[in-house]
């Protein structure tokens, strides 16, 4: 049904009117087989005749139907922009994550766990207010890292998630580098402090499921963090494995 919905909705005027035509014809056959049906072929009746017959009381019916089904449309697309986005940072939600990236990483591709450094003394410190602000900084501070093919999200809390589909390593570190680096941020007037991020990065040499990737990304996060936060690492999946090439520590 949403295929359909998505399909038939029309697009603008002429669409409208082609599709509106398309119907109108579709009428006049369902018109014309009832009167062979009924009458014998060929008829004493055209195909045209039955569906001018036809037409006149399809039309308006016709009419109506392709701007409820644009309507439909319409509500449809705001549905799914509910569902998968992030109301407070504006940036896709996990859902979208997930439904947008492959399901697998292949090299020259990258994938990206972010966590914003000690987020939960903001909140503490300057209330959730405060915190929100922080995240909505940090969705512009990661837009502004990456370019159009990227894919970012926010994952939950102060977590989010890039899949960078075509890029080689050392592009990947940078922009990494860059993330963790972070932004200056006022939590109250007069005052600023630089918001930083552990970032933990996977890459592989092999073709490898999502899951496994983002796994990898997570124990990276892990690793910056037992090292002191505000940096990056990459965990780097060769031939033989990650677990035999170990956590590679770029940071």
């Amino acid at each position: 049904m949403e295929r359909f919905v998505r399909f038939t909705a029309p697009v603008g005027k002429i669409d409208f009117a082609v599709k509106l035509l398309v119907f109108l014809l579709i009428c006049g056959g369902f018109n014309h087989l009832r009167h062979v049906l009924t009458h014998g072929f060929p008829g004493h009746k055209s195909y045209w005749m039955n569906f001018s017959e036809a037409a006149f009381t399809a039309l308006p019916m016709c009419a109506f139907a392709l701007i409820l089904i644009g309507h439909l449309n319409s509500l449809q697309k705001r549905l799914y922009i509910q569902a998968t986005r992030d109301t407070l940072t504006q940036l896709p939600n996990r859902r979208w994550f997930l439904e947008k990236t492959p399901l697998v990483v292949k090299p020259q591709q990258a994938l990206m766990i972010i966590d914003v450094d000690h987020f939960k003394q903001i909140n503490d410190q300057f209330g959730h207010d405060v915190g929100d602000a922080c995240l909505q900084d940090m969705a512009q501070h990661l837009s502004a890292q990456l370019d159009d093919t990227a894919f970012c999200a926010r994952i939950g809390g102060e977590e989010f998630a890039v899949f960078l589909p075509n890029i080689d390593m050392s592009s990947a570190l940078d922009i990494a580098q860059n993330i963790s680096d972070g932004f200056l941020f006022e939590p109250s007037t007069g005052q600023s402090r630089r918001v930083t991020s552990s970032v933990g990065l996977a890459m592989s040499e092999r073709i490898i499921p999502r899951e496994d990737a983002m796994k990898l990304a997570d124990k990276a996060v892990y690793i910056v963090k037992s090292n002191g936060r505000a940096g990056y690492h990459l965990i780097h999946d060769t031939m033989q494995g990650p677990e035999v090439a170990g956590a590679v520590a770029l940071a």
